[in-house]
């Protein structure tokens, strides 16, 4: 099987922002203008054009980035829940938007691993990570009627699932393939 990782393209925040919506809420987002030209135009992608399967984070800038290319191409839509963007808590509280930005400067100094004068110890590691998206995506790539996957998530999911937290920045609608040894696990 051939995967292919795809993050989803320039989100907004304006509305969920103006509606102050909490934690998970603010997940709501939905593409600029940009980022739906970002998705038009990676749908023209080789590489993806005959895909079985496009599998979407259930997040917005996700689901509605993988709504156009499936448009595009003229593929099925699955959604994983658990390919859901890196979590600032792992109990699913609602950290204010200053907290999420430090946590997050946080992990990536540290390569998503816990370090005990941790500011912020309850972001989610790039194992824990890694493990919930390996979780998720696991019955499609068991699965006998697929020989190409297209999974349209965030930067975090793509490098948890790559197994490389330090990777650089992944621009908005760029195509990595998964690799079979990126799939091995590593605990």
């Amino acid at each position: 099987m051939t995967v292919y990782l795809m993050r989803h393209g320039e989100p907004t925040y304006r509305d969920t922002a103006e509606l102050g919506l909490p934690g998970m809420g603010a997940e709501l987002g939905q593409l600029k203008p940009e980022g739906i030209q970002q998705a038009e135009e990676a749908a023209k992608d080789v590489r993806i054009q005959d895909v079985d399967l496009i599998v979407a984070s259930p997040y917005t800038r996700a689901l509605q980035t993988a709504a156009i290319v499936s448009r595009q191409i003229d593929r099925p839509i699955d959604v994983a829940v658990g390919i859901f963007e890196w979590l600032p808590r792992i109990d699913y509280s609602a950290p204010s938007h200053t907290e999420i930005k430090e946590a997050w400067d946080e992990y990536k100094a540290n390569g998503g691993v816990h370090k005990p004068e941790d500011k912020y110890p309850q972001w989610e590691t790039h194992a824990q990570m890694r493990k919930r998206a390996l979780k998720a995506i696991r019955p499609y790539l068991e699965r006998r009627d697929i020989q190409k996957l297209l999974i349209v998530c965030h930067g975090g999911i793509m490098r948890a699932l790559m197994n490389q937290p330090s990777l650089r920045k992944i621009h908005f609608c760029e195509i990595r393939e998964l690799t079979p040894e990126m799939l091995e696990d590593t605990e």
